[in-house]
């Protein structure tokens, strides 16, 4: 067993070594979202393979329609160990707007503690953190590891959805860790005890056969644009509720002896000063954390047509466009509730327009985790020892949609964390990971395998 200030001598000597290994890992343009970025995904998945095999790992690629899945097997010489697969995943979101970056977002950049680039800490930062713990325990495993590091979640796992129930033997394990999460604050380590559902859909408004000059026409054609917006603003009550009929009929709220054991306290200065605008989205009836986390969301993510170059071009577009996704609370069925949205959008559709409404492949149930299992309980003590302090007991508002067919595969108890936080501006221009947390995250990792192997 290895001390924590023995690991910490362990990462502080290799410092070097392992600010070169981020760079190199960050610098792969792993988009998934990018067609043309394919070639990228398989030299980072093969960066990964050569990685993993350098420390001990039987390593292998699972290829197909899709960029590759790598998965790893680290044995233990102790047979009565339990098995603990960890996910992470290498894939990362496009850059833009690219203006916005103060670095090149794939010429990592260290200022002060923190390592600047895309992925840096969704989730190439954490995923590190795992490669360098398993290279730390190399010969010393107090539990059988598996690897499971995808290239497709910011994409919706398509790939490894596809074949996950034909690789349930791999796949099984005592425990399945997800490594893609956070914590509120700096200094409070989180477990989180779940996440949102999530469905997503796009609806296409159109008008005339073609853009039309608004002086001549303004007054007789409908505009898309028009109709569109009226569209997406009854999707919405005053109260910030959703509009949409039947939205609601699966929800249901924890009782009070589940929710008291949260972390769902705000500081909505702090909060207001960090985001430049108040938290007043969404259901107004409830809490911010409660709406984030215990509560269902409408969102509209992108609206798109017409002209939006300088100056002015007088015209009434043909169509117009917007992206939608709702996040989910449990027993909500993203298909049931994308067809209920579906539905609704077309009945409100105005004359003169017509509607097309696609709904997105990907989608995902929410996830729970009991407060009170093994692996919980084994990731809480190592956090208060790396920490010094209990963790919070958290709810992710965002969404993993590959966590729960992995549970089911696996058979293995889901644990869900990570060291995250807010202001890592993860999915946004100047994203970042610092090394302290780099440090804590490997530590912790370490700690925990030490704790599972006693239960």
């Amino acid at each position: 067993m290895r001390t924590i200030e023995k690991l910490k001598k362990y990462f502080q000597s290799n410092r070097e070594k392992i600010l070169a290994q981020f760079r190199k890992f960050l610098s792969f343009k792993s988009i998934s979202a990018d067609l043309s970025a394919q070639e990228e995904l398989k030299s980072c998945a093969q960066w990964l393979k050569s990685s993993i095999s350098s420390i001990g790992g039987k390593v292998e690629l699972w290829e197909g329609k899709g960029a590759p899945i790598v998965f790893a097997h680290f044995p233990c010489s102790n047979k009565e160990a339990p098995t603990v697969l960890i996910y992470n995943h290498y894939d990362v979101q496009p850059v833009d707007p690219i203006e916005e970056w103060t670095h090149p977002p794939f010429e990592a950049t260290l200022e002060g503690d923190s390592v600047f680039g895309r992925g840096a800490m969704d989730n190439k930062g954490q995923c590190l953190f795992v490669l360098l713990a398993l290279e730390a325990m190399k010969g010393s495993l107090p539990c059988s590891v598996k690897l499971l590091i995808e290239g497709e979640e910011e994409s919706g796992s398509v790939h490894l959805s596809r074949i996950a129930k034909n690789k349930a033997k791999e796949l099984r394990s005592d425990y399945t860790m997800v490594i893609d999460l956070g914590m509120p604050s700096p200094h409070t380590p989180a477990i989180t005890l779940g996440t949102r559902g999530l469905t997503a859909l796009t609806v296409t408004v159109q008008g005339p056969n073609q853009d039309l000059h608004s002086g001549c026409f303004g007054g007789i054609a409908q505009n898309p644009l028009h109709a569109l917006s009226s569209m997406l603003a009854a999707l919405h009550k005053e109260d910030g509720s959703v509009a949409v009929p039947e939205f609601y009929d699966e929800v249901t709220m924890p009782k009070e002896s589940e929710t008291k054991l949260l972390a769902l306290h705000m500081d909505e200065k702090e909060w207001a000063k960090q985001y430049g605008q108040s938290p007043v989205g969404g259901e107004r009836a409830f809490p911010p954390y409660v709406r984030s986390g215990l509560r269902p969301t409408l969102e509209i993510n992108g609206i798109h047509g017409g002209y939006g170059g300088e100056g002015s071009k007088t015209v009434i577009p043909r169509e117009a466009l917007a992206k939608i996704t709702c996040r989910l609370v449990p027993f909500q069925d993203p298909k049931t509730i994308a067809e209920r949205v579906k539905s609704f959008l077309l009945k409100i559709t105005p004359q003169g327009i017509r509607t097309e409404v696609v709904i997105h492949k990907g989608m995902g149930i929410a996830t729970r985790t009991q407060i009170s299992s093994p692996a919980v309980m084994a990731l809480s003590k190592a956090m208060q020892e790396v920490w010094g302090k209990k963790p919070d007991f958290i709810l992710e508002g965002g969404s993993i949609p590959i966590s729960p067919l992995l549970e089911e595969v696996s058979k293995g108890q889901l644990v869900m964390w990570g060291v995250g936080l807010p202001s890592d501006r993860c999915h946004s221009p100047n994203e970042h990971f610092s090394l302290d947390r780099l440090e804590k995250g490997f530590l912790t990792l370490c700690r925990t395998l030490e704790q599972l192997s006693k239960r």
